[in-house]
């Protein structure tokens, strides 16, 4: 494996991991509630030593992305194209709401079911090939 640029200048790639994993996210966000707007110059040093351990990389399923909202929208705009090419006027926004809420449960069911299908068929497609996980057990000391 090539060795890229490390993102912190001097460090190789792995001492860059074990730095930004040292400084975890919530340690970060309890600092920051200590330090006051502005504009500020530092230069420390500080020693991190401990274990690094960088797992496998492996296929992950992604979560499926298509939001309700999302799928309402592309419903009516579906809907709208169907009836404009059978010349007819597309959906009542105001009487589809209503409808919603006199619709039968079994047929709430059914689309239900059809949309839980439709949605692990679209996240069957999504594997995707991730990073191995990183786990640390690190000390840090700032240095005199």
């Amino acid at each position: 494996m090539t060795e890229k640029t490390a993102a912190i200048e001097g460090l190789a790639n792995i001492e860059t991991l074990a730095a930004s994993k040292a400084i975890a996210a919530k340690i970060a966000k309890t600092a920051r509630e200590g330090v006051e707007p502005g504009k500020y110059d530092v230069n420390f040093d500080v020693h991190v030593e401990g274990t690094v351990t960088v797992g496998e990389d492996y296929e992950q399923r992604m979560v499926n992305k298509a939001q309700p909202w999302n799928i309402i929208a592309a419903l009516l705009e579906e809907n709208a194209r169907v009836a404009e090419a059978a010349g007819e006027t597309g959906v009542d926004i105001n009487k589809l709401m209503a409808a919603a809420e006199a619709m039968d449960p079994d047929i709430v069911k059914r689309s239900k079911k059809q949309a839980e299908e439709a949605a692990a068929a679209l996240k069957e497609a999504t594997l995707t090939p991730t990073k191995g996980k990183v786990t640390v057990k690190l000390t840090t000391t700032p240095l005199d």
